[in-house]
């Protein structure tokens, strides 16, 4: 059996109209190059299923979403689905798939059994009618279908009475995004939700100037705590949030904590100031994707994870923190450089978010890596840091484990 050590796995998220997480596609990759590069299919779904279930990582990789996994016909025929349960993957048909009665049989077993499946890349083609009785999902391209089409099988769905939902790949833009769930698409997947349209001038409201303000608060060398306290008092939510995390942690069982102060007594100044930023971000977060807050925090963690290596240790301190800004412009539709130039946050970070450079934009560049499949290198930063691409991929596990805990 092939060593699960050379094996890597990204994923991209799929969101329903409301922007709402549905779940993640989990992308094969054989190194940290990000790119698919095995001619085996069934090796790439046999890697999947050996690293993300046998070892027990799907549901940290998912967040307890659904996974979105390719099955071609020797997986199908294999029933190597059957290891997963029926509520925990969505089976994912490759169009390269070659129908004959055995697989449509397997594919209709799989069916019976709960199991949601999907056609990748649906092409029109007459052939695939015949799976239409046993798919929940069929997937589309946009890169190579039009909004005609997209229409076109719309209306074909509609007069067969069908409930099979559509899956959008590929939205890039906002525009893409408007125009398809205005034609009723179910499900989307891409980059759309990271590129809101920045509108200039726009006039941060006082809840969220006041939320800024704390993030700046807790990441001075001396904390006072007093003014931090301040400062929350005038946001009910975030005060119950934070209230709520500490008490959920593990050092203040069997203590009621009603305080910050008190809260920093039993957890110390930096777990402090992670709960602060997370509670922060989450309410800033509020009015936007889910997925740019699970990034947020994901990129923070291991950020912080990473820099506890020597080749990052002079900015160990900035790292979370650094991380969970990353998005904020996103999250605000306001471009990063007028939130972040305008404030007095430590040069590194602005030279991270703004200038893309520096120590803490070679972490970022790090944390962001399994998010978007594409052939950036990162190996000269790994190289320097003395870093392997198996401790990597652990602090991203790590992280993405950590994340289901906040």
């Amino acid at each position: 059996m092939e060593s699960t050590r050379s094996t890597f796995i990204a994923r991209q998220a799929i969101l329903d109209s409301n922007l709402n997480t549905f779940g993640y596609e989990l992308l094969y990759r054989d190194s940290l190059d990000n790119i698919f590069k095995s001619a085996s299919p069934e090796k790439a779904t046999s890697s999947v299923i050996l690293q993300n279930h046998i070892l027990g990582d799907l549901s940290n990789v998912c967040a307890d979403k659904v996974a979105f996994i390719n099955f071609d016909k020797t997986t199908i025929l294999q029933k190597s689905a059957l290891v997963f349960s029926p509520d925990s993957i969505v089976i994912e048909l490759l169009e390269t798939i070659e129908l004959n009665d055995e697989v449509i049989f397997n594919i209709s077993q799989l069916h019976k059994k709960g199991y949601l499946v999907a056609l990748d890349d649906y092409d029109f083609s007459p052939k695939w009618d015949v799976l239409f009785s046993y798919i929940s999902l069929i997937k589309i391209d946009i890169e190579d279908i039009s909004f005609d089409q997209v229409q076109m099988l719309k209306i074909k769905l509609r007069i067969i009475k069908s409930k099979i939902k559509i899956v959008c790949e590929r939205v890039e833009t906002q525009e893409q995004f408007q125009t398809l769930k205005s034609m009723g698409v179910d499900y989307y997947q891409g980059y759309f939700f990271h590129k809101p349209e920045m509108k200039l001038g726009h006039c941060i409201s006082p809840i969220e100037l006041n939320l800024i303000q704390l993030f700046l608060e807790v990441y001075k060398p001396n904390l006072d705590f007093d003014r931090i306290s301040e400062i929350i008092t005038h946001d009910i939510t975030l005060m119950s949030g934070i209230l709520k995390l500490v008490n959920g942690a593990a050092e203040c069982a069997n203590k009621e904590i009603t305080s910050i102060k008190q809260a920093v007594t039993y957890l110390g100044a930096d777990k402090v100031k992670q709960y602060i930023a997370i509670i922060s971000m989450s309410t800033l977060s509020s009015e936007s994707p889910s997925e740019l807050f699970n990034e947020s925090i994901i990129r923070a963690k291991m950020m912080e994870f990473i820099a506890n290596t020597p080749a990052f240790s002079n900015v160990k301190e900035m790292a979370f923190i650094t991380g969970i800004l990353s998005n904020l412009g996103i999250i605000l539709n306001v471009p990063i450089f007028e939130l972040i130039e305008s404030l007095p946050f430590p040069q590194e970070i602005k030279q991270a978010l703004i200038n893309h450079q520096g120590k803490l934009y070679e972490l970022l560049q790090l944390a962001i890596y399994f998010e978007s499949p594409d052939d950036k290198s990162i190996d000269e930063i790994l190289k320097t840091a003395k870093i392997s691409k198996r401790e990597l991929l652990n602090y991203y596990h790590e992280a993405l484990k950590w994340s289901m805990t906040v």
